[in-house]
């Protein structure tokens, strides 16, 4: 596990933050942890849009 991922998981890194991390980084990760990086911050970027869009649903803004 990089310091991406630890950082990440660990809310201590926003996704934004991870994937200009990611960019820098890119080149000395191996091709298929960045895939799994690349998968996780998407995942995590499509709970947080779930959870918004939760929010306005129900009404709580």
């Amino acid at each position: 596990m990089c310091l991406i991922c630890v950082e990440f998981q660990k809310q201590r890194m926003t996704s934004g933050e991870a994937r200009r991390a990611l960019g820098e980084m890119v080149h000395q990760l191996d091709d298929d942890h960045v895939e799994e990086v690349e998968e996780m911050i998407a995942e995590a970027e499509a709970d947080a849009d779930a959870d918004a869009l939760d929010r306005d649903v129900d009404g709580n803004v």
